[in-house]
């Protein structure tokens, strides 16, 4: 998981997108979907320019292969963005 998107798996999801003391934006995909391939490009770049900064982490989860079960999350479409501010609470915002 060295890469400026990270890839989280439903094992890891609590540790990567619940994290209380990072921002987390985590988009949410399916390998065969259009949008979610033409999003890849702008998603990694965004990464890399946010590379540095610590409390930031930009991640992303196939929702195909991998379940979770956390209040807020429901994925319906591809590509779905989620943000897990940093906090105790689990808080989740829909990124539109």
């Amino acid at each position: 998981n060295d890469e400026p998107v990270k890839v989280v798996v439903g094992t890891t999801f609590a540790d990567i997108a619940l994290d209380p003391t990072k921002d987390v934006l985590l988009e949410f995909y399916a390998p065969w979907c259009g949008h979610c391939k033409a999003l890849a490009p702008k998603y990694d770049e965004l990464a890399e320019r946010l590379s540095g900064v610590d409390s930031i982490v930009i991640a992303k989860m196939d929702a195909t292969a991998n379940e979770i079960d956390h209040e807020g999350v429901n994925v319906s479409g591809f590509p779905t963005l989620k943000f897990f501010p940093a906090s105790d609470d689990g808080k989740v915002i829909d990124f539109n």
